[in-house]
């Protein structure tokens, strides 16, 4: 195995590798019985038709990797997000998914053997999983061996967001293999000790880990129907915290409290539209999505489009939104375009950076320039950069000056420090790596919209 192809390699069952521009799963000789029953069974096709399981299908092994049992194609996603891009709701959806996989799986004899978030990723909002070897035999008395690795790297993040803050869940950036119960148990309110799902598997749990409460167990002695009531009630306690006991978005009624004007957010929405239906993207990226009002628009315009924001609420409501929708082709990301989430784990690249993996040939950045330049001290070339870097066709760019009211508050405690910032600055930076196709002026608005197309 070349260690420049793979793209993942901790699993002795197998590891993904990317040949050419797609990318195959192969699974070793050792997991040969596991992968066969997960098959055979019919554990695999109830998991597709639930919608909780990558799809795949089997091709012929080459020269390349010989020793090998099986190499499979799966469904090919343009976009894997990680746990620490999530809204609250999305973790949710997460560990609903791990439960009833689980629940399944021992109908058919098997178990789920890790826990990690990172199994899963949302595809137009769907939880799936997508590691294919993560299945293990189960019999009467098995310890369940993911349990700490459950409450550590899933529910423990979980928790936090729900009593603390969704917030937390960019810890998962600062480490990537779950946060200790230590400290989630000294970080969550007193009152979680009263509460028995905290108490057992958070706070009497870290006690075990500290050497303090005896030995701990992670399941030993359950049998099959014991456990399955476990997991049940785990499902049940997490379904039951249906939103993050704090919230406070500044974005959540942009559009029905901030707006400039009926008529500004009418002519906006003909002309984007106008524009997509020119472009006809494929995957359209909406850089500071808000509400998701832009996403939607160009959803009916687009195979897939993913709304970008850095407000979790926002995201939070997006996605619920989403999940309600048949055939729904928006993904929600969180991500902060002035601190996107970078390279990770091994050598930075066991978790690649945010701005790799978000790809699209329609970048949507709509009234998001001024925050990027005035509030966060970007020079416009270097957004530009980036804006080229994201689309292989076209952008549509909103152009904000410094004398536009909203803009007038970023500036109001630091001064006006940035003479860069004009509209000609702006045109002349984009034209390094774009043509200029067209420009709209807003009646009653100093903002205009910029239709680009990469050189």
């Amino acid at each position: 195995m070349s260690l420049q192809q793979a793209i993942s390699y901790k699993d002795p069952a197998g590891f993904v590798v990317k040949l050419d521009d797609d990318y195959y799963r192969y699974i070793s000789t050792s997991y040969a019985t596991e992968f066969d029953h997960l098959m055979k069974s019919g554990l695999y096709h109830k998991l597709i038709d639930e919608d909780l399981m990558i799809s795949h299908h089997e091709v012929a092994l080459n020269a390349e990797f010989p020793d090998f049992y099986k190499k499979i194609f799966p469904q090919q996603l343009a976009f894997i997000s990680y746990p620490y891009e999530w809204s609250y709701s999305q973790w949710k959806q997460m560990l609903l998914a791990y439960v009833r996989i689980n629940e399944i799986s021992l109908k058919h004899g098997m178990i789920l053997k890790d826990a990690s978030p990172y199994n899963f990723t949302f595809f137009n909002d769907q939880c799936i999983l997508i590691d294919t070897l993560s299945f293990a035999f189960y019999k009467d008395g098995d310890p369940w061996v993911a349990y700490r690795q459950f409450c550590e790297e899933s529910l423990a993040p979980f928790l936090l967001m729900h009593y603390k803050d969704p917030i937390w869940a960019r810890l998962y950036r600062a480490s990537i293999n779950g946060i200790p119960l230590q400290f989630v148990s000294k970080h969550l309110p007193f009152k979680t000790r009263f509460n028995i799902f905290c108490l057992m598997h958070i706070h009497l749990h870290s006690r075990f880990q500290n050497g303090k409460g005896g030995k701990v167990s992670s399941g030993t002695g359950l049998n099959k129907e014991k456990l399955e009531v476990l997991l049940k009630s785990i499902g049940k306690n997490i379904a039951r915290k249906e939103k993050p006991l704090f919230k406070n978005s500044i974005w959540e009624d942009y559009y029905e409290k901030d707006i400039e004007s009926e008529l500004y957010l009418e002519d906006k929405v003909n002309i984007v539209k106008k524009w997509l239906v020119k472009s006809q993207p494929d995957i359209t990226i909406d850089l500071g999505a808000n509400t998701g009002k832009f996403s939607s628009l160009a959803s009916s315009l687009s195979r897939l489009v993913y709304a970008v924001e850095s407000d979790i609420f926002c995201v939070d409501d997006i996605h619920k939104g989403n999940t309600q929708v048949k055939g729904n082709n928006i993904t929600t990301v969180v991500a902060d375009l002035a601190d996107p989430s970078p390279g990770l784990g091994w050598d930075n690249q066991e978790k690649s950076p945010l701005l790799q993996r978000l790809k699209g040939d329609m970048v949507m950045a709509l009234a998001i320039i001024h925050h990027l330049c005035l509030s966060r001290n970007l020079p416009i070339p270097f957004i530009a950069q980036v804006f080229a870097a994201l689309t292989s066709r076209f952008a549509i760019v909103e152009f904000v000056p410094k004398e536009d009211p909203k803009s007038v508050i970023l500036l109001q405690h630091k001064g006006d420090i940035f003479k860069h910032y004009t509209e000609e600055s702006f045109i002349s930076s984009f034209e390094e790596h774009f043509r200029l196709v067209a420009s709209h002026t807003f009646e009653k608005s100093l903002r205009k919209l910029f239709l680009w197309e990469k050189l």
